[in-house]
Order: C-alpha cells, then sequence, then structure tokens
C-alpha cells in the first residue's frame, strides 16, 4: 500500500518525462502493415489477459476484416497477483474472458489448463500446438516473444518452435508480440494502426478485475508506439514478424543460452515505472535480439 502511495504521488512529475523520453525512443518512420481480410489467426497466450494487452487492437482489426480468430491459452491463470485462492481465481479469470471475446471479436477459445507458472514443464504442449495448428490451418499465428520476464511467456514461445517443427506442411507467418519486456524499436518490424480499435481494447482490459496490478502502462505504449509510424496514428501495437523457418532457426540457436530474465528486466504494466522498465539492462536486450534475428526478417516465407 506504502509503494502505491508513493508511486501515485510521483506521477505528476514523473509521467510527462516519461512521455518525453518514450517519444524520442520511439521515433521512427514506419509503414503501418495492412490488415488483410479473410484469414485464419491464432493467438497463444500464456495467460488470460496477455492476448488484450499484447494485441488487443489488433486481434479487433482481424475480427472486423472478417478472420477468424482463435485465442488459445495455455494455463488456468490460478497464481496472479491477487487476494483469491488459485482454483477461484482461475474460475474468474476464465470468466472475464467470456466477457473479452465479444469485445476483441475473438471467435472460439480453447484451454490448455496448465498450472500457472510451470509451463516449462510441459514438454507436451508442443504436441498440443501442433494439432491446433494442424485444425486450424492459421495464415498466422501471433506468440508471446523469447525475451520476457516470466517464464511462462519464454516456454510459450519455445513451445511453439516445438510444433511448427511437426507441422512442416504448414507455414503460418509468426508475429510475436510483447508484455512484459518491450521489444527495443529496432525489432518492430510489423506495426499495426490500432487508433481505431484502442477502445475496444480499453474496455477489455477493464474487464480484468481479478488481478491486483496495473494495466495502464500496457496502454500507454500504445500511445507511444504511434511516434513509429511515418503517418499521423494515435495508437499502434508492435510485433517481430517472421517467417516460421526463421522463428524455428531463433528458438534453435537461444535455446542454450541461460539468461535469468526475471532477474534482468522489469515488467512494464504501469506508466510510473515505464522508464525503469524500458531502460533496465536495455542494452543487453537490444543485443540479444539483434544477435539473433535475421536481415530482414518476415520477408519470406
Amino acid at each position: 500500500m506504502m509503494k502505491d502511495t508513493l508511486l501515485k504521488s510521483a506521477e505528476p512529475v514523473v509521467v510527462p518525462v516519461t512521455r518525453l523520453l518514450m517519444k524520442k525512443h520511439y521515433q521512427n518512420s514506419q509503414k503501418t502493415a495492412s490488415v488483410v481480410p479473410n484469414q485464419h489467426i491464432l493467438v497463444l497466450a500464456p495467460h488470460m489477459d496477455d492476448e488484450t494487452i499484447g494485441l488487443g487492437g489488433t486481434i479487433r482489426r482481424h475480427a472486423d476484416t472478417g478472420s477468424q480468430v482463435t485465442c488459445l491459452f495455455i494455463t488456468d491463470g490460478g497464481r496472479s497477483v491477487s487476494r483469491l485462492p488459485g482454483k477461484e481465481l482461475a474460475v474468474l479469470r476464465k470468466a472475464e474472458i467470456s466477457q473479452v471475446q465479444p469485445i476483441l471479436g475473438i471467435d472460439q477459445v480453447v484451454y490448455c489448463d496448465l498450472p500457472d507458472g510451470h509451463v516449462g514443464n510441459r514438454p507436451d504442449l508442443s504436441g498440443t500446438i501442433a494439432e491446433h495448428i494442424k485444425r486450424l490451418q492459421p495464415d498466422i499465428i501471433y506468440s508471446t516473444t523469447f525475451v520476457d520476464a516470466h517464464p511462462d511467456h519464454v516456454a510459450t514461445a519455445e513451445a511453439l518452435a516445438g510444433a511448427l517443427e511437426q507441422v512442416d506442411s504448414i507455414d503460418p507467418l509468426i508475429r510475436l508480440y510483447e508484455i512484459n519486456c518491450p521489444f527495443p524499436p529496432a525489432a518492430i518490424n510489423c506495426l499495426i494502426d490500432i487508433s481505431e480499435t484502442l477502445p475496444a481494447k480499453r474496455r477489455a482490459i477493464g474487464v480484468f478485475q481479478s488481478q491486483a496490478i496495473a494495466f495502464d502502462g500496457f496502454l500507454e505504449l500504445n500511445r507511444m508506439k504511434a511516434h513509429l509510424a511515418e503517418n499521423a496514428i494515435d495508437a499502434a501495437e508492435g510485433f517481430l514478424q517472421l517467417s516460421s523457418k526463421e522463428f524455428q532457426e531463433i528458438m534453435q540457436a537461444i535455446k542454450n543460452e541461460n539468461y535469468d530474465y526475471p532477474k534482468l528486466f522489469k515488467q512494464a504494466n504501469r506508466t510510473v515505472t515505464l522508464l525503469w522498465a524500458i531502460y533496465k539492462n536495455h542494452r543487453l536486450k537490444k543485443r540479444i535480439y539483434q544477435q539473433h534475428w535475421p536481415s530482414h526478417p518476415g520477408t519470406h516465407r
């Protein structure tokens, strides 16, 4: 409680400075990506709310253009920051997704129900994801990225790489999204304009009342990423877009690197601590991405 009070009192000074520095941090002249209609979209979300935080505006845009969106939730969400017991929290978080589903236009929700915090201990997850890929034949798969302060997020990316090895005949485009650890701006090679769908994302975020965490920093990042676009827009979501082959090659190369991401990086959920989250070990994060991404990521299929 004392910490929350101190952060609140710092906001009038810290937030304007944060916005000024973030505007410079996210400066570019990047074309926004078009949203192709009538596609099959598969979203891998380690926890209930990751889909909204990471790409809620983009999901709504896919839905608005006639695409079929399936969200595969990996864990039961029972170990988030909350005063509720785990089982009760897991039930409530699924109820929240039932409310979010029509807001974002998600067609289908599937739950794997793995124990929250233990995705890395389930080697069978790749097979489960592979079965859904075979069933859905997705044009695009969205997944959490391989650099993140939550082990479940990293393990989900690893499980996707294993799944893609099992479905050689299916070649979806891979778009990695950020949650806890914002991408270095140079890693964002797919920028989606969510100016018109940000209100839907904001409404969806408002549904998540079961957890004792703030979400304002995620929305602030969407507004800051608008400065990456060549034209004036109000909000954007950014992704690292890769071909399936490129993604598998990166995951193979990085799997022997034993970085302790939870200790290295700070969660980016609060605007008042956003500078800390962006710049804590930023050079290391940038180097990790630079040494692994292809020279022209996502351009060949």
